[in-house]
């Protein structure tokens, strides 16, 4: 089994990007992250995810796009998979 759900949303127009990644992050399971690929960084999902109990960190993907690694606070193992799986890209720059 593995511990990432991936979810690429870079070629769907708004507000269907936010809507699948808030769908994905209700079926993550203990354990699991999902890892959001995005062609630009989605201001408006942080919020979303805070308020629902949502940890992430975001890095910078290929051609400028955005990478958003999410997971359910208090999830330990699934944040240090999270965090380890990030480290392979640059962290975001604004």
């Amino acid at each position: 089994m593995s511990d990432c759900d991936f979810l690429d949303v870079s070629d769907y127009p708004a507000p269907e990007p936010l809507e699948m990644a808030l769908e994905a992050i209700q079926q993550l399971q203990a354990g699991k992250f999902l890892h959001l690929h995005h062609r630009r960084y989605p201001r408006l999902l942080f919020e979303q995810l805070e308020k629902r109990g949502f940890d992430s960190d975001t890095r910078s993907g290929p051609d400028e796009s955005c990478k958003v690694f999410i997971w359910k606070s208090g999830d330990k193992l699934a944040e240090a998979h999270a965090l380890e799986t990030a480290a392979g890209y640059q962290a975001w720059v604004e």
